[in-house]
C-alpha cells in the first residue's frame, strides 16, 4: 500500500466519496459531516486534521482513517474525528482489499511515524465491533469496552405496526400528555425544517441546552456557539449528507427538537433538547417529539434508528437494540506506554460508575452540586 497522511480534507474529497460508497460505515464517516465538524468545533478545541488514505499501486483508494491530533494532559493523542457529536467512530474501508488486525496496525504504525508531531497515544473510542451487517477489523481484539452502549431499533413497514409496539398503558400516557400541553396552546409537530425555519430550529436547540448546561455546569458558551455554526453548516448540506431538524411547537413555542442525520435508510440521533418551564417539562415535550419523529421516519420507509451513545430512560423505552461499542489504545512513545495504564484504569473506572446506576446517580449528582457552588 502506498500511505498518505494529509491535513486537507480537498486533498482527500475524491478519495473519501469513492470509499464512502463501498465501505460499511455510520452518518457520522460522511465527507460533509466530518469537514464541517473539524472547520467549527474541532478548531474550536484545538483538534488538527490528521487523514490517513491508502492506496494500491494503482492509485485506488482502499482506507481512509478520519483522525485528528489533540493535546490533553501535556501528550499529543491521535482521535476519531466528530468528538462527542459522533456516537460511532469507523474507518471506511474498501470491503474487497480484506483488510485484517495486522493490516492496519503497520497502517496505523507507519502513520504515526509520519505524523506531523510526535504521537504519545493514539485513542480510537465508540467503534461499533459490527456495523451495516460487516465486520470492523479496526476494533482490535485487544479492543476493551466503551464506557456505554449505543442503542438503536429496527423500524417496521408501517404507522400502525410502530404503535402496536407500545403498550395500552404507555399509549394512553402519552395521550394525557399531548392533552396536558395542549392546554397551553395549540400543538405542532415539525419535521425536516428548512431554511429560516431550520435557523429558528437550531437557535432553540442552542438555547434549551444552554439553560441545561448552565444548571449542570457541562459546557461553557464558546462549546454552544461553535455548535450552532456546526449544526448550520451541516442543515445547508444538499440532500441526504444535510441535517434533519424535527421540533414541537405549542403555538409559536418551540418547547422540543431533534437533529440528526439520514443515510441509506438510517436515521441517526445526534441531538435533542426540551424546554425546561416546570409546565412545559412536566408533559414531557422530548417523548412526545421522539414518538412523532419515529412515525415520520417510517411514513418516509426509514428502516433503521439509533439514539447514539449513553444510557437514558428515553432510549431503552423506544430501542430494542443494545449496540456494543469499543475502545482501542495504542501507545506509540515511551511516555504513551507510562501513560497507557493510567488511562486504562480511568476508562475502566468511568465505565463502572455508567453501568452502575446507583454510582451513576451519585456521580451526577455531586457533579451538579459542584456546578452551583461554582
Amino acid at each position: 500500500m502506498e500511505i498518505e497522511v494529509l491535513s486537507s480534507f480537498e486533498e482527500t474529497r475524491g478519495a473519501w466519496e469513492e470509499l464512502a460508497e463501498r465501505a460499511a460505515i455510520s452518518p457520522y464517516q460522511y465527507y460533509l459531516f466530518l469537514s464541517a465538524w473539524s472547520d467549527t468545533i474541532g478548531r474550536a478545541e484545538g483538534a488538527r486534521p490528521f487523514l490517513i488514505v491508502a492506496r494500491n499501486a494503482c492509485g485506488r483508494p482502499l482506507a481512509l482513517l478520519p483522525l485528528c491530533i489533540r493535546r490533553r494532559w501535556g501528550l499529543n493523542f491521535a482521535l476519531f474525528l466528530g468528538g462527542r457529536d459522533s456516537n460511532f467512530n469507523l474507518p471506511l474501508l474498501d470491503p474487497s482489499a480484506g483488510f485484517v488486525e495486522a493490516d492496519l496496525r503497520a497502517l496505523i504504525r507507519e502513520a504515526a511515524r509520519r505524523a506531523p508531531t510526535r504521537l504519545d497515544l493514539i485513542y480510537l473510542r465508540n467503534q461499533p465491533k459490527c456495523f451495516g451487517g460487516a465486520y470492523n477489523p479496526l476494533a482490535f481484539e485487544t479492543a476493551m469496552p466503551s464506557a456505554s452502549f449505543a442503542y438503536g431499533a429496527t423500524l417496521p413497514a408501517r404507522v400502525e405496526e410502530l404503535a402496536a409496539r407500545l403498550s395500552k398503558d404507555t399509549r394512553k400516557k402519552l395521550r394525557k400528555k399531548e392533552a396536558r400541553l395542549a392546554q397551553i396552546g395549540p400543538l405542532s409537530y415539525e419535521h425536516c425544517a428548512t431554511g429560516e425555519r431550520a435557523r429558528e430550529i437550531i437557535d432553540a436547540l442552542i438555547a434549551q441546552k444552554t439553560a441545561r448546561f448552565i444548571e449542570t455546569g457541562a459546557a461553557n458558551a464558546c462549546d454552544l456557539e461553535s455548535r450552532r455554526v456546526f449544526l448550520s453548516k451541516l442543515s445547508a448540506g444538499a440532500g441526504e449528507d444535510g441535517l434533519e431538524l424535527h421540533a414541537l411547537c405549542v403555538g409559536e413555542r418551540i418547547v422540543a427538537t431533534y437533529a440528526g442525520i439520514v443515510r441509506c435508510g438510517r436515521f441517526s440521533a445526534m441531538l435533542n433538547s426540551f424546554d425546561a418551564d416546570s409546565d412545559i417539562a412536566r408533559a414531557s415535550p422530548g417523548d412526545l417529539l421522539l414518538h412523532a419523529l419515529m412515525r415520520n421516519l417510517v411514513s418516509r420507509g426509514v428502516t433503521h434508528f439509533d439514539l447514539g451513545a449513553g444510557e437514558a430512560r428515553y432510549k431503552s423505552a423506544v430501542c430494542d437494540e443494545t449496540i456494543e461499542l469499543c475502545d482501542v489504545i495504542i501507545a506509540t512513545s515511551p511516555r504513551g506506554v507510562l501513560a497507557a495504564g493510567i488511562f486504562l484504569a480511568f476508562l475502566r473506572i468511568k465505565r463502572y460508575i455508567k453501568q452502575t446506576p446507583a454510582l451513576a446517580t451519585f456521580y451526577h449528582d455531586v457533579w451538579r452540586s459542584l456546578a452551583k457552588w461554582g
